[in-house]
């Protein structure tokens, strides 16, 4: 009966860690860069690639990437050019004035948003992040990897109890 219990935690934290990992591995939208540096008025060009690890990316996928000023509501909306390879685009993004600024990538083929930390704009000088709240699409996968170590401790200390038990034969 004990080793049953035991089998059936360490069954638990294996499901869980598991499942948590083909969460992560659902795909996504990966930017080669970030905004770092852009002046006002000037253009963040980075590579923007489609990620499916079942192999479904479509060839005419037609990713964007909306810019929200966060100080007076304008958004603008910039469509990547495919590189030639499937899933590889590139973007050229203009901020037009200093300011704080969120932007969110659509992948394109299955309309799903990534959102990316906000980023301030200042003057002549880089870009600076501001703190992210996660926002939508974000994929914490930090929450599933500690879930999964804690589940194994705990299920680690059960067993210990029970073997302790064994060992000494205490029954109840």
């Amino acid at each position: 009966m004990r080793r049953s219990l035991i089998a059936l935690a360490l069954g638990l934290c294996a499901a869980a860690v598991l499942a948590s990992a083909a969460l992560a591995k659902e795909g996504g939208v990966e930017l080669s860069s970030t905004p770092f540096g852009t002046p006002p008025g000037g253009t963040w060009s980075t590579g923007l690639t489609l990620i499916d690890l079942n192999g479904r990316l479509p060839a005419n996928a037609k990713p964007t990437l909306e810019l929200t000023n966060l100080d007076s509501g304008e958004r603008r909306v910039f469509a990547a050019k495919s590189t030639g390879e499937i899933g590889q685009y590139t973007l050229d993004v203009v901020f037009p004035t200093p300011g704080r600024y969120a932007y969110t990538v659509t992948d394109g083929f299955t309309d799903r948003e990534y959102t990316y930390p906000p980023v301030r704009i200042i003057g002549s000088q880089s870009v600076v992040a501001v703190p992210s709240s996660g926002g939508e699409g974000s994929f914490p996968i930090w929450a599933p990897v500690a879930g999964g170590i804690a589940l194994l401790l705990l299920a680690a200390g059960a067993a210990s109890v029970f073997a302790r038990r064994r060992r000494y034969g205490l029954s109840h």
